[in-house]
């Protein structure tokens, strides 16, 4: 599978997430700094199209733009071969959105509900914005002690799809006391409580990797209560692309495939670092980080060499 771009976005479904909606500038510019290439899929999703990113977003269709059949297939084959796959649903699902992701994630053994979860203890500001803390140990979970579900909706997760080849979890849940979600029983809405229901889904399929949120506003910049700079939304999100990008399927691709991984850096080092960019001293962070790790590395190494002291 070759990799021209790192990250590309389904823009071919009415999709409410994409590069060019300022609410999400935030989210972009996090992508951009991290020097990850962007690119976008218009006019539907083929094979040969997908092969071009390592990680394909498809964030929240709607007015009924659904995935078809053929292009279920190529997402599903496409993860299968190795790439990986962030779906982004909001409150009321397949539903309430117009889509029918449900066709596709499904296949992976996660349903997103047709439901609003809501918190009457644990929210920020409005009970429709629940503060998420019960989470499972993972890569994505790191250093996450509470996230902000502001207006999405509940995951289900079907272990009977597992084989070999297919593993699925959830990573994420609601309150064991005080959550309850507005649940469409197909044909009236109406209000249950709910315990530790999952609100992400992680799995692997083949040879690559799916992320489910049923939460737009996540990636939001717009609202300090519960966007993307809330709680720890953003580590959350930065942990997600990370494990997403991180791929190698052999001892080989482990020694020749880099690692992404997010870290806070010191303001005066990281306008040091752009100060140094701008005069073309280093192409981009990526490689400026990795000649002071290797700097460091070769001084430890003499320092821990007893034929040097």
């Amino acid at each position: 599978m070759s990799t021209e771009y790192n990250i590309g976005f389904d823009c071919s479904h009415q999709n409410k997430l994409t590069i060019e909606d300022p609410g999400f500038n935030d989210f972009i510019e996090y992508l951009f700094n991290s020097d990850l290439k962007l690119g976008k899929i218009e006019a539907g999703i083929t094979y040969e199209k997908l092969s071009d990113y390592n990680v394909f977003i498809i964030g929240v269709p709607v007015a009924n733009a659904y995935i078809d059949s053929k292009e279920i297939e190529y997402l599903t084959n496409y993860v299968k071969d190795g790439g990986s796959l962030l779906v982004v649903n909001d409150k009321g699902g397949d539903l309430e959105n117009c889509n029918n992701l449900n066709d596709l994630t499904n296949i992976f053994g996660i349903e997103f509900n047709p439901d609003q979860l809501f918190d009457n203890e644990n929210f920020s500001k409005d009970i429709s914005r629940p503060i998420i803390k019960d989470f499972t140990t993972h890569f994505i979970t790191r250093d996450i002690t509470q996230i902000i579900h502001s207006n999405g909706c509940t995951i289900e997760v079907d272990k009977s799809v597992e084989t070999e080849d297919i593993d699925v979890s959830a990573i994420a849940f609601s309150s064991e006391e005080s959550a309850w979600h507005k649940i469409f029983d197909g044909e009236d809405w109406f209000d249950e409580p709910v315990e530790k229901a999952p609100i992400i889904a992680i799995g692997h399929y083949g040879m690559g990797k799916i992320v489910a949120i049923g939460n737009l506003s996540l990636f939001s910049g717009f609202h300090a209560l519960y966007g993307i700079h809330a709680a720890d939304n953003f580590k959350l999100i930065s942990n997600i692309i990370s494990w997403l990008m991180n791929k190698a399927h052999s001892q080989e691709a482990q020694l020749s495939q880099p690692i992404y991984t997010t870290i806070p850096i010191e303001q005066d080092l990281y306008y040091w670092m752009k100060e140094k960019l701008e005069e073309e001293r280093w192409k981009n962070v990526e490689e400026v980080v990795n000649f002071a790790l290797k700097v460091v590395k070769f001084r430890m190494r003499k320092q821990d060499s007893p034929e040097e002291q």
